[in-house]
């Protein structure tokens, strides 16, 4: 954005056409994309040198007038297009306010919690955080259960992407909490799950075991011993995690069996639940292991049909990773495909290549992992990934 500042003009392009030109005071003046990334950029203390030349978000894009390198489109990133998101935090920014003269606090804070998503989604996490933040006390003090769980959920998630300090682990609980409360079961069985993760991540194996553990439990409690309900189908997110998690903690016998468990519930299913993280325990656990676990690895081969080798299970993982962020195929979980699947994905194969002596490659896919968080303006992500590459 600096290159962009110094250049005698600055080009917007959406869909291929230029709706902004002129110098760079013009163009912030004009209050469109351009500005809201050049107030981003500005508020980004650990914005790499790299990202000083053009940037190119896809079918809305920024450059010199004199061209420039592309990044990554919206789709890369796991997002639409990023003019949606300009559009949807003034429409919801100007809901907010008429809630504020209204004094209607719980419906200030629900439009507040959509103005934090839609920042979110530009990359703006701290700006994002401070709206939930207040979207949060306005929803506790109107009694809204239902938006204040979301909001506490909503707030974990965020500042784990966004900064590299302790886990959230509050802010989960808080949603678990007020999703009991409702009750709302599979809602608090999905903030298990994530806190769960956020512990994994943290080197809490015995506190992630826990949360999953209450993920499955809520989930068998809502589908009542039914193998076609939505909460049955669910369970498959949490068997991904647990799988990841045995692989990550755990001996590789017990991570292979893990994995055939995900496996089985996908074939009961015929879904997928974030696939990634169960494609990725078999290459972690066996290229940890001393030796294969023959019965569970051929169990496991039979089912998944994937022969029991570390390198073949991390590099299908990042495929699938890859595949699922730049296609528009059914990814089975009715939702964006994950960038950060994707990232752990890119960041796990870079371990293998660096434990193989393959540091060309290890050292391309960290910086890849690097460059996607950081477009994306997770820097608690770029943070974690930077530290895995020092090691």
């Amino acid at each position: 954005m600096q290159a962009a500042h110094d250049a005698d003009r600055a080009v917007v392009m959406h869909d291929g056409r230029i709706i902004e030109l002129g110098t760079h005071d013009d163009v912030v003046a004009s209050d469109g994309a351009y500005a809201v990334l050049w107030h981003t950029w500005q508020g980004e203390e650990n914005r790499s040198a790299e990202q000083d030349s053009p940037v190119d978000i896809g079918s809305s894009s920024i450059g010199l007038s004199q061209g420039g390198d592309s990044m990554f489109t919206p789709d890369q990133l796991g997002l639409d297009d990023p003019a949606e998101y300009v559009a949807a935090e003034r429409r919801y920014a100007h809901a907010a306010s008429q809630r504020r003269a209204a004094r209607d606090s719980g419906g200030e804070g629900r439009t507040l919690l959509a103005v934090a998503w839609a920042v979110e989604k530009q990359g703006r996490g701290p700006e994002a955080l401070e709206y939930a933040q207040t979207a949060r006390l306005l929803l506790r003090d109107a009694g809204d259960l239902k938006f204040f769980a979301e909001c506490c959920h909503s707030i974990g998630v965020w500042r784990f992407h966004h900064f590299d300090s302790d886990p959230p682990v509050e802010d989960f609980r808080q949603a678990v909490e007020a999703r009991l409360a409702i009750p709302d079961l599979m809602a608090a069985a999905q903030s298990w799950h994530n806190l769960g993760f956020v512990q994994l991540v943290a080197g809490r194996p015995v506190d992630a075991a826990f949360a999953y553990e209450r993920a499955t439990d809520l989930l068998d409690e809502v589908r009542g011993g039914s193998e076609t309900s939505s909460a049955f189908r669910q369970l498959g997110f949490v068997y991904s995690h647990q799988a990841y998690a045995a692989a990550r903690y755990g001996l590789a016998a017990d991570a292979l069996r893990a994995t055939t468990k995900y496996f089985e519930h996908v074939k009961q299913t015929g879904a997928h639940r974030e696939p990634v993280y169960a494609y990725l325990a078999p290459g972690i656990a066996l290229a940890a292991a001393p030796e294969i676990p023959e019965e569970e690895a051929s169990a496991l081969e039979a089912l998944a049909d994937i022969q029991p080798d570390a390198e073949t299970w991390l590099r299908v993982a990042l495929g699938k990773a890859s595949d699922a962020m730049t296609s528009h195929v059914e990814t089975g979980t009715g939702r964006h495909a994950y960038l950060g699947a994707h990232l752990l994905a890119l960041v796990e194969l870079a371990r293998w290549c660096y434990a193989a002596d393959h540091r060309d490659e290890a050292d391309q896919l960290m910086a890849q992992a690097l460059s996607l968080a950081r477009a994306r303006g997770w820097h608690g992500e770029a943070s974690r990934i930077d530290r895995r590459r020092e090691r």
